[in-house]
């Protein structure tokens, strides 16, 4: 074989080679546990709580914080009270260079008007130079916890599995047909009116949708370079919501 040729083949393997990497060599257990949040962190947990979890777990990471009108109600006319911001998304990363690996949260915080608790997690993992976990791994690794997903895709870009569950966290039976219409309805809910809010809520009260679980791989080059995994109280954010969409109306 002429040396040109043979140099461009070892070349190609090469490259390929950096997203052939086992899960960094850890164990499949290992594997999916990196890519769950820390079960410290929960939906539900008072910002004061989360403050404190961030101060000595987190104090290192990068912080942004984001805010949002109490009223965000475009229709109307509101006082200046319901016009104020808070405190709405608390964001923090960390860069793990020894292993070429970023780590994300961001948490959903709802509006002093119901206490300033958690209703979302979304926790990142992401990775440029190694697989971050085998596809079976992944879906052995959830089922193990959660049984069959209630919805899901696979492509060669992308694996999704969404689980939900009740008021006790236990899995909805056949959510994926119930729970499903909980998406579109959430979407700019705090812009609309208190009866469309309160449909939202009607709707979770007759399916027993209460809290989601989300998990999202993205996939390049047949290798696991991102992770991405949602955790939702439907029943929270939807109850404040309701209070901020009728908060200060004039």
């Amino acid at each position: 074989m002429p040396a040109f040729v043979l140099f461009c083949l070892l070349s190609e393997m090469s490259a390929a080679s950096e997203f052939e990497k086992p899960s960094s060599t850890l164990p499949a257990q290992q594997a999916i546990e990196r890519l769950l949040p820390n079960s410290v962190l929960r939906v539900g947990m008072p910002r004061q709580e989360l403050e404190e979890v961030i101060r000595s777990r987190y104090p290192d990471w990068e912080r942004s914080e984001k805010k949002r009108a109490l009223n965000n109600r475009k229709d109307m006319s509101l006082s200046l009270e319901a016009r104020s911001a808070y405190l709405q998304t608390i964001s923090i990363s960390h860069e793990e260079k020894e292993h070429n690996l970023i780590f994300r949260y961001r948490f959903a915080l709802t509006s002093p008007l119901t206490g300033s608790h958690v209703y979302s997690i979304v926790y990142g993992v992401e990775s440029n130079t190694s697989n971050l976990i085998s596809i079976d791994d992944w879906a052995n690794g959830l089922h193990s916890r959660w049984g069959d997903e209630h919805g899901g895709t696979r492509s060669d870009a992308k694996a999704r599995a969404t689980y939900f569950f009740d008021t006790e966290w236990r899995l909805v039976e056949n959510a994926g047909n119930k729970c499903a219409p909980i998406y579109p309805a959430l979407y700019r809910l705090d812009e609309k009116t208190v009866g469309d809010v309160a449909a939202v809520s009607s709707l979770l009260d007759a399916t027993g949708c209460t809290f989601s679980r989300d998990s999202i791989l993205e996939i390049k080059e047949g290798a696991v370079v991102q992770s991405t995994f949602y955790t939702v109280d439907f029943r929270l954010q939807v109850k404040d919501v309701l209070e901020r969409v009728a908060f200060g109306l004039q």
